[in-house]
């Protein structure tokens, strides 16, 4: 295949130095952050930043080495440092442990290095870049690199191992002070920075080893675009026999439909890699490439349909707003595939065109994502506070813990807002006490998507509050719930006895809210039918067995049911 021609990277004693100590700086930079550990949240937000540039910055450094002059070299690291401030202000992911950097969430973090990755093999394919189709160059940039940096991560990997066996051995002979000083963040970091550096260097002095291991690999790959064309050909070719509900009832239709199309984006690119000359292509390959590009547009159509759906069912969440961003991305792409795919003439050199573009716009929209115009957790809360303001979405199935728990601290400032709302219709007092219980919940609690279909056994009335609990939210139309009013605490006060998927609960009222006191069970299976007939009564417990304290913890007895009758129980 064709090459395009680009500078290769020096390879010197200079060079070496060089590459080792932006690699040692890096580690020794990662260190210091971790060291740091400010207590005021305005320095907890320049920590986060710094943690960022530290990981990524001298990685930016040591892939430009030797490949960019001087001063497009230091407008880059300009351009990096400012996408590791928009990464680093966005909301903080949780600490993984005292030996490792605070970095941002994973949505955040996964955005930066993308961007960071888009900008490195533009900037670079740009220098010294002549006329022509530019996407092949732009290609081997990527693929090769991208080889290069998995090879330094591996020397990475194998250095930690080699640490870790160290460690264990001196460990077996009671030496334990060689393992604690080699796993030291002190030691450790600035030497996996090292070993990064170094890799980066000798895999610089053989790029005919990266490129043939992008060049085999990717030629391997390519041969799966031929079955990814036909699986997705026969998905489309299904759907007017299936319909689509059967897709928007899994939940995760437009995550499956995105990841499709990025899968065929993939495999169209390792089958024409950076080659300009169709008639090089092998014909299967070609035509599987071109056919994709027909494939693809509805594929992002009916993706798109499945997000607004949801949009439209639930309001935008961080992840709705990624999904976005990415549908508009993919859809850059599909257009430009499709219209390569029609081309008649040069549909190869089209086609790279339309892959350019489709990363230009992969770069806006990622540099949109972490602005703070085009933050997620800004924009969710905004349309679900126009949603509950509005009045189109119920209560009961709007999304308090969405807020608790998804939008960082933009969605409890709004919840603390809301739970101490003023107003003083029916509606204003249940935002407040839904926000105030949002607030001081510590996990996700499941959000009702319809009305609960309970049918009341018995005479007496089943609580309204208990039907639009939590305690209901498995009960629709499928599988509706059996429900029943019965004292069987003996304290005057009805419990409730639900039936359900999992059996038959019991659940008591309290200040808070409806709580399950237990599930009912026997040592065989159930028949619930006279359950849903009334057939109900109390009986005395079968064991009076008091509970035990163990100091200050109350014990209490796990009973031992008898064997089933003969017949089974409730037969």
């Amino acid at each position: 295949m064709a090459r395009p021609s680009r500078p290769v990277p020096r390879s010197s004693a200079r060079d070496l130095a060089v590459r080792a100590l932006l690699g040692l700086a890096g580690g020794v930079a990662v260190w210091a952050v971790i060291r740091w550990t400010p207590t005021n949240e305005g320095l907890k937000v320049v920590r986060g930043i710094l943690a960022l540039a530290s990981l990524t910055l001298p990685v930016v450094l040591l892939g430009a080495y030797g490949a960019l002059r001087p001063r497009t070299l230091a407008l880059w690291t300009l351009a990096a440092a400012g996408v590791s401030v928009l990464g680093g202000i966005g909301r903080m992911g949780a600490p993984l442990n005292a030996n490792v950097p605070p970095v941002p969430a994973a949505g955040a973090l996964v955005l930066a290095c993308l961007a960071l990755i888009v900008g490195h093999v533009l900037v670079l394919a740009r220098e010294g870049a002549g006329r022509g189709n530019p996407w092949p160059r732009h290609f081997a940039i990527a693929w090769t690199d991208g080889v290069r940096a998995a090879l330094s991560v591996a020397l990475v990997g194998a250095l930690f191992g080699l640490v870790v066996l160290a460690s264990n051995l001196f460990e077996l002979i009671g030496v334990q002070a060689v393992g604690e000083f080699l796993t030291q963040p002190g030691v450790l970091w600035p030497l996996m920075g090292l070993a990064f550096g170094l890799g980066v260097h000798f895999t610089a002095g053989r790029p005919d080893l990266a490129a043939g291991a992008r060049t085999l690999g990717l030629g391997l790959l390519a041969w799966l675009l031929p079955v990814m064309v036909f699986l997705a050909a026969a998905f489309l070719a299904t759907l007017p026999f299936t319909g689509l509900k059967p897709l928007w009832d899994t939940g995760s239709a437009a995550a499956l439909l995105i990841t499709a199309c990025i899968g065929l984006i993939i495999l169209v690119n390792a089958a024409i890699q950076d080659e300009t000359n169709s008639a090089k292509i092998p014909r299967i390959l070609r035509y599987a490439a071109r056919l994709s590009g027909l494939l693809m547009a509805p594929l992002v159509v009916i993706a798109a349909v499945g997000i607004f759906l949801r949009i439209g069912q639930y309001g935008l969440s961080p992840d709705r707003v990624r999904a976005l961003a990415c549908l508009l991305v993919l859809a850059v792409f599909a257009g430009g595939h499709l219209l390569a795919a029609l081309s008649r003439r040069s549909w190869i050199d089209a086609f790279g065109k339309a892959n350019l573009t489709g990363v230009l716009a992969a770069l806006v929209a990622i540099l949109f994502i972490l602005s703070p115009v085009g933050d997620p957790d800004r924009l969710s809360v905004m349309g679900q506070m126009r949603r509950l303001a509005s009045g189109q979405v119920a209560l009961d199935r709007f999304d308090f813990d969405l807020l608790r728990f998804d939008t960082g601290a933009l969605g409890r400032k709004a919840l603390k807002e809301l739970a101490v709302q003023t107003g003083s219709s029916p509606r204003d007092a249940e935002i407040r006490r839904a926000a105030s219980e949002a607030l001081a919940s510590k996990t996700r609690r499941p959000v009702r998507s319809a009305p609960p279909v309970v049918i009341p056994v018995g005479t007496a009335p089943i609580p309204a509050d208990f039907l639009a609990s939590t305690a209901t939210i498995d009960c629709d139309k499928e599988k509706p719930c059996g429900a029943m009013s019965l004292d069987i605490t003996d304290d005057g006060k009805a419990e409730v006895l639900l039936q359900s998927r999992s059996g038959l609960e019991a659940w008591t009222p309290e200040a808070t809210g409806w709580r399950k006191l237990g599930e009912l069970d026997a040592p065989c299976p159930v028949d619930l039918k006279p359950f849903l007939a009334g057939d109900v009564r109390v009986a005395p417990p079968g064991d009076k067995v008091q509970d035990v304290m163990v100091g200050g913890v109350r014990l209490a007895l796990d009973p031992q049911l008898a064997p089933c009758p003969p017949g089974g129980a409730g037969g």
